[in-house]
Parts: C-alpha cells; sequence; structure tokens
C-alpha cells in the first residue's frame, strides 16, 4: 500500500528538485556507463533509467519504503477514447510530476520533432493531454548523437531559466487556455 510521505514545508519546486530531477540524473549516470545504450529505443532507454531510480539513487530508499510512487509507462496506451500516457510518473504526496521521453537523433542533420512536437512531445502538455490538472511536467531528451551545444540551441525554449543545481536541466514556463501556466522541467540526457 502506497503510504503518503511527510516532509518539510519546502515549495514544490524544491521537492521536485530533490525527489525527480536530482534523482533521475544519478539514473541518468548510471545508465550511461552502458556504452551499447546510444543504440537503444526510447522504451528501452526509460526502462533502463527508472531501474535505476528506483534501485540506485537518493529516492531508492524512499521508493522501496513506499514513500514515493515510480510508475514506469514506456508503451502509448491507445484506448477508444485515445488516451495517452507519458513515459514516467512519480508521486510525492499530493505531488504528482508526468514525464515525457524522446530520443533526440539524427543521420544528416539533428531531428527535435518529436520531442517539441504538439502530437508527440511537448505539445502533450501544451494542450492539456498530460498533467491536465497540474502545473507541473517533465520531458527528457536522450540525446544519441552529435554536439550537445548544437542541439541544445535548436530546442528553443521561451521564458527558460536553467536549473543551475543540474547539469543540462532547464525550466519553460508555458501558457495554457483556461488554465494555469505549466512550467515543465527539462532534463538533456547525453548518450553519445
Amino acid at each position: 500500500m502506497f503510504k503518503m510521505p511527510t516532509f518539510r514545508k519546502d515549495s514544490t519546486e524544491q521537492l521536485i528538485f530533490t525527489f525527480v530531477l536530482k534523482p533521475l540524473n544519478e539514473a541518468y549516470t548510471m545508465a550511461k556507463r552502458n556504452k551499447k545504450i546510444v543504440y537503444y529505443d526510447e522504451n528501452t532507454i526509460t526502462e533502463i533509467i527508472v531501474w535505476h531510480l528506483k534501485y540506485d539513487t537518493s529516492v531508492s530508499y524512499s521508493y522501496r519504503k513506499g514513500n514515493i510512487y515510480i510508475e514506469l509507462r514506456p508503451k502509448e496506451q491507445f484506448t477508444i477514447d485515445d488516451i495517452y500516457e507519458p513515459d514516467i510518473k512519480i508521486t510525492i504526496g499530493t505531488i504528482w510530476v508526468e514525464i515525457e521521453s524522446k530520443r533526440i537523433h539524427g543521420k544528416n542533420k539533428w531531428s527535435t520533432s518529436d520531442y517539441l512536437s504538439k502530437d508527440n512531445g511537448i505539445g502533450r502538455f501544451l494542450w492539456g493531454v498530460y498533467s491536465h490538472n497540474e502545473k507541473y511536467g517533465g520531458m527528457i531528451g536522450y540525446i544519441q548523437k552529435g554536439d550537445f551545444q548544437k542541439i541544445i540551441e535548436k530546442i528553443n525554449c521561451k521564458k527558460c531559466e536553467n536549473i543551475t543545481r543540474i547539469e543540462n536541466c532547464v525550466l519553460s514556463i508555458h501558457y495554457r487556455d483556461n488554465k494555469e501556466d505549466i512550467r515543465i522541467y527539462h532534463l538533456f540526457f547525453y548518450f553519445s
């Protein structure tokens, strides 16, 4: 049974940093030790990241004790109503963060189209498909080939700020019709 954790009265942003962003970055550090990961598909990479998140990071103990819920949803779920699910869902008490992952790769030019797509990537948060009633969401870009800085420049966020305590992490704020703005945390995991 899922137990409600007791937390200090930190801000939501601090809780997301401590229990989502930092542990995801730790899981990435462990996952990239596998040199073959550059060839893996999105779902396989996500499975590896989530496994490390659950068992090898600063939140692993809390996960095993049932204080934090981490759910892997690596495959799209199609129903009659065309309901989609994000790849990862992390619940910390009453805060839940849905995270969508996309590979960023290309042969001759960089393909960020799935990451930026209104149908497949960030657009699912902007149109309320993901995090419909939440103010927070997350995107992970698995960069598998190329020059990291050129890729980051191509993914140009409006109203972005760097999360200085996590390498390659930015926060973007986006307007949503008839709802509060959504804050999307972007993590870029470089696997080439």
